[in-house]
């Protein structure tokens, strides 16, 4: 050890180095709260999703719902401005496709032929009759209730679709593209009697994203300085307050400025690691101070021989206990690698590393820390209260002898602690199965948020803010032409519709064959009836 510790300058240096190498990593860590990543890759329901992007292209859609306050959505300025509005998103990079009220496409028919033309003509001039003709238009196919229009008229509904992989959902590109809609969003319509509501998968990973971030600020500097006053009004020297801390100011840029050179970016999981790592990786610092304090109270100013091997006795008498408690936390965490989830898996990861390094540097750093500053007298320790005599014969402070006395107390009773510690354990097995999991990522947020808000009413006025994609494949080539199995899906659309609750619309390929139908026998039922045979 003496051996080790004979550079104590060096070992400084060199875990400062290592500390500014990892601090300038800091600046490229990302943040990606996708909650696609939640979902191990082998996963079949990952598998399902992205077999179905390949076949179908993206399923990754923002939606934004326009709400009128004075009036309806058939209004000559709002359809104006609904149309620059498009034009304006079609052009973000990443935006594949933009359905709304202006771009829809209309199924008709014109002297015996079938006719798909935009739903608003391109010589929209906004009369009176063109806006009846559109309601009219509008009203005329089942397609577009709840869909498109909300059964009041006073909401319409876009569906951007962006060109990207569910997994990229989150990445700073995807991110961008919904920033920029959000932007031309406000710009056109934040003071024109219009609300606008918008959600989906990358709405989501923008608000969390942006949420984590701001919990962050408060959050760190919270911490340190609970921490710091914790510290303060325990030990009440500089030295005692700064070393533990720096400690884990280390071990926390350690932690998260290795991540970006695995690839790795933060997660709503991960984002907590600053403040777990000054929380509990402080324990192990303050360990050593304490105790070197303790010994250098014992008697009086060492020379510098003296102080070096009174440090080196108290490395050999707090390195195995300090050990034991980072090897325990560290078992506690690094149990999260074995999970198929990444973002937990990260999490136990760099949470595992970040305590190995606290550790670490307790017992290295903080030593040649001691070695460096020297045999330097102890300054009187100012108490803010009288001391009072422990039964030992010892000088301690009110708040020391009242924890004292409360533990001990709490010992004596073994057969109430006995008692309560079997009451909670009968509490938590009663409980423990009866705990909910889910991860609705809307209820993150409070129910008077922008994203809460927008994802109700899109909830309430159209056909639902999330989808579930159901593929029917056969193995004959056109064979989900059959009548037989367009009968099948029209009658599972039906059923899904009128008899399961949580499904608030639902389209498919029988829907277009039912409005063609329609059309080429010069029917006017909006359903469409059966499917042709």
């Amino acid at each position: 050890m003496e051996r080790f510790f004979s550079r104590p300058r060096l070992i400084i240096g060199v875990v400062l180095g290592i500390t500014f190498f990892f601090a300038v990593q800091l600046a490229r860590v990302g943040i990606d709260n996708n909650n696609f990543r939640f979902i191990p890759k082998n996963d079949p329901a990952r598998v399902t999703a992205e077999w179905i992007d390949g076949k179908f292209g993206s399923q990754v859609t923002i939606l934004v719902a326009f709400e009128q306050k004075y009036g309806s959505v058939f209004e000559r300025d709002f359809i104006e401005r609904l149309s620059v509005w498009d034009e304006r998103v079609s052009a973000i990079p990443l935006v594949e496709a933009v359905v709304s009220l202006v771009t829809t496409e209309y199924i008709t028919g014109t002297g015996g032929a079938i006719v798909v033309e935009p739903l608003v003509s391109g010589d929209f001039s906004g009369t009176g009759p063109e806006i009846e003709a559109l309601r009219a238009r509008v009203r005329s196919w089942d397609l577009y209730d709840r869909m498109l229009v909300s059964d009041d008229d006073c909401a319409t509904q876009a569906v951007i679709t962006l060109d990207v992989r569910a997994d990229e959902a989150g990445n700073p590109e995807t991110l961008a593209a919904f920033r920029e809609i959000r932007g031309a969003t406000r710009e056109l319509f934040d003071a024109a009697g219009t609300e606008f509501y918008i959600t989906g998968l990358p709405v989501f990973s923008a608000v969390i994203n942006e949420a984590v971030l701001q919990d962050l600020m408060v959050l760190v500097p919270l911490v340190v300085i609970v921490v710091l006053l914790i510290l303060f009004f325990s030990f009440r020297r500089a030295f005692a307050v700064i070393v533990p801390m720096l400690t884990v100011l280390i071990a926390t840029v350690w932690s998260v400025g290795a991540m970006p050179l695995f690839g790795i970016n933060m997660s709503i999981l991960t984002t907590i690691l600053p403040v777990i790592l000054v929380a509990v990786g402080s324990a192990y610092g303050i360990h050593v101070v304490s105790h070197y304090i303790d010994e250098r109270e014992k008697g009086g100013l060492p020379d510098a021989e003296e102080h070096r091997q009174l440090v080196f006795a108290l490395v050999r008498r707090v390195g195995k206990p300090v050990f034991l408690a980072a090897l325990t936390t560290f078992a506690g965490f690094i149990s999260f690698c074995f999970t198929s989830v990444v973002p937990i898996r990260e999490f136990g990861f760099f949470s595992s590393f970040g305590v190995l390094v606290a550790f670490a540097v307790s017992i290295t750093f903080i030593p040649a820390l001691f070695l460096v500053r020297g045999p330097v007298p102890l300054k009187r320790k100012r108490l803010l209260f009288n001391p009072v005599d422990t039964v030992g014969g010892e000088a301690a402070d009110p708040l020391s002898d009242a924890i004292t006395t409360s533990f001990l107390g709490i010992v004596r009773g073994k057969r109430k602690v006995l008692f309560f510690t079997a009451l909670l354990c009968s509490a938590s097995a009663f409980l423990i199965p009866r705990i909910v999991v889910d991860n609705v990522l809307v209820e993150y947020f409070h129910a008077d948020s922008n994203i809460a808000r927008s994802d109700e009413f899109i909830r309430r006025q159209f056909g639902g803010s999330k989808t579930v994609s159901l593929v029917v494949e056969s193995d004959e080539p056109g064979g989900v032409l059959d009548p037989s199995v367009l009968l099948a899906m029209d009658g599972l659309s039906d059923y899904l519709e009128t008899r399961v609750k949580e499904v608030g619309k639902v389209t498919s390929f029988t829907h277009l064959l039912k409005r063609i139908n329609q059309v080429y026998n010069g029917g006017s039922d909006s359903t469409g009836g059966s499917a042709p045979e």
